[in-house]
């Protein structure tokens, strides 16, 4: 495993491509997830002479998980010292899926130096402060208790709930979430004290005037289905509408009757994506194979 030191807390990081490559994409994984929601399409950059990079963000993955922290301000800094401490080259094309998105916004404007190129994939253009008090959004969004559960019977669960975990290339994905005892008996790894200190943050959160802020190139990949609730589908459409008023030469390529976790759903169309607007935004890129 690779890890390094960012402001007194060890973070952990994945890596696909050459150290030496001259164009990096750095991925950055949501709430509640991994660095592993990028096995999929981190080696599918990699291959094609990128240098991709996917850190565990605080709390995440196999990174420490300090009591607090969870603010934007915190998380941007987090990945501002890891890119620097392992040498990512600068500008970079920086890539976040769901709240991951909202972290690499915040990173574009607090260092658009470092930015070449945004995507934000099924994230980042609204807040749930937008719409809900946040009484209604502790309710909605505060995550199940699923300590004690066995990890057959809650994998069982997240194949049926979310397609892209029926994909057996994605359990490796589903384990990283959880520890899982010799009892196969999982307890969570992100603690939901600290899942609701990013909630919170989330829901402080006012797109619309960072998106107004970006003076990099801008790349947005929502997803959606038909068995999406109508309420969810209006305002993510709206959000996204948005997006492009406020950017308007951004580009969005929606993903139709696709999972929100996209990068294990359909990793392909995903690299392909990132891959042709990595050539478009980055310096001294790697010719197409």
């Amino acid at each position: 495993m690779s890890f390094v030191e960012v402001g007194g807390l060890r973070l952990h990081f994945q890596h696909w491509g050459s150290s030496d490559a001259v164009a990096s994409v750095v991925l950055v994984h949501g709430l509640g997830s991994s660095s592993h929601i990028w096995d999929l399409v981190g080696p599918l950059v990699g291959a094609d002479g990128f240098r991709a990079v996917a850190p565990d963000q605080r709390g995440h993955g196999e990174s420490d998980q300090p009591d607090q922290g969870y603010d934007f301000g915190s998380v941007v800094a987090d990945l501002a010292g890891l890119v620097d401490a392992i040498g990512v080259s600068s500008p970079a094309l920086f890539v976040g899926h769901s709240w991951g998105a909202s972290v690499v916004l915040h990173f574009a404007v607090t260092h658009a130096d470092r930015c070449a190129g945004v995507c934000l994939v099924d994230g980042g253009t609204g807040s749930p402060g937008e719409r809900w008090s946040w009484e209604e959004t502790e309710r909605r969004l505060r995550p199940p208790d699923l300590d004690g559960m066995r990890w057959a019977d809650l994998h069982q669960r997240m194949s049926r709930n979310n397609g892209a975990f029926a994909d057996p290339r994605a359990e490796a994905v589903g384990r990283s979430l959880f520890h899982v005892d010799a009892a196969g008996r999982v307890s969570r790894r992100f603690r939901i004290p600290n899942h609701m200190q990013v909630v919170r943050a989330m829901w402080e959160q006012r797109p619309s005037e960072l998106l107004a802020r970006v003076t990099s190139p801008l790349l947005i990949m929502p997803t959606r289905q038909a068995s999406d609730a109508p309420e969810m589908l209006a305002n993510k459409s709206a959000a996204v509408q948005r997006a492009i008023e406020l950017q308007p030469a951004a580009r969005v390529r929606w993903f139709e009757d696709s999972v929100h976790d996209v990068p294990l759903q359909r990793p392909e169309e995903v690299a392909a994506e990132l891959l042709a607007f990595a050539r478009q935004v980055l310096s001294k890129t790697p010719a197409p194979p």
